[in-house]
């Protein structure tokens, strides 16, 4: 059985350390020289060289599933070819997919999907028997996490961890699960994802093709205080920095793209779900 990860706070500061020098690199090379804007005493302002926005139409699912499909042939071959196309739940009202575009290219870098319990009850719940303090609250299941190999994918990485809980906290979603296997757990444990039964080891889930994975949650709105408390080196690129990169609300609210569904004309009140073929903020 694959060995679970644990917190190597020595590993978390060399991480943190990386990504601030990736951070730095990135923007030399790509952008010029970085922009570091103090807006005031406790937060700055730092750019990306990619965008994290909401999939609004076919040809941003296409990009996300290319990303997607080549993650999975690293990671889990046995699930790669399935997953060469846009899955049912990629357009489930449940459902949102996140997506990393370069700024100058909009070529692809990242990608994971958040499957909710809004509307109705997750197949999650169907393969794993969730604590009560969970299965009766709002949460997220982070699913089909991608990033593009290279020097840049641990940023997209933590970027998309951001803008994952940054949507959570806007939708009021009390906790944020992900199914993962060993050793990529080792991300979610430095983000201070804890098992839900911490006795059950590793179990099957469906949606991962039947391989055992670990079950980890995340308390949404106490992760803040997690991080700081616990001295998180990640704290400040999750909290204090602000990256206009991550546009996953004017996504929504400026309507950068047509909607999902092109049938969908109206935008009263009543309607703005099917519209924009997402859950309202």
């Amino acid at each position: 059985m694959p060995k679970c990860a644990s917190v190597d706070l020595e590993e978390l500061h060399r991480l943190a350390r990386r990504l601030d020098q990736l951070s730095h690199q990135l923007q030399q090379s790509l952008l010029g020289s970085p922009e570091m804007l103090n807006s005031n005493a406790s937060e700055k302002r730092e750019t990306l060289p990619f965008r994290i926005r909401i999939v609004r139409n076919e040809d941003q699912l296409n990009k996300a599933v290319v990303i997607r499909s080549e993650a999975y042939k690293r990671h889990w071959p046995n699930l790669s070819d399935e997953l060469q196309t846009a899955e049912t739940q990629d357009r489930n009202p449940n459902s949102i997919v996140f997506l990393a575009e370069h700024k100058n290219n909009s070529n692809p870098l990242g990608t994971l999907r958040i499957d909710t319990n809004l509307v109705s009850a997750l197949p999650i719940m169907r393969d794993v028997q969730l604590p009560r303090s969970i299965s009766n609250q709002p949460f997220a299941y982070v699913t089909r996490l991608g990033v593009k190999q290279g020097a840049i994918g641990p940023l997209v990485k933590i970027a998309l961890f951001k803008s994952l809980h940054r949507y959570c906290l806007a939708k009021q979603l009390s906790w944020i699960l992900v199914g993962v296997r060993p050793p990529n757990d080792r991300d979610y444990v430095r983000l201070g994802f804890h098992d839900i039964l911490p006795n059950a080891g590793l179990l099957p889930i469906t949606s991962s093709g039947g391989i055992p994975v670990r079950v980890m949650a995340l308390e949404t709105v106490s992760a803040e205080r997690h991080w700081f408390e616990s001295k998180n080196p990640l704290y400040d690129f999750m909290v204090k920095r602000f990256h206009p990169e991550i546009e996953i609300f004017s996504s929504v609210n400026g309507m950068w793209s047509q909607p999902r569904r092109e049938n969908a004309k109206s935008t009263t009140s009543n309607s703005l779900g099917e519209a924009f073929g997402i859950p309202i903020l």
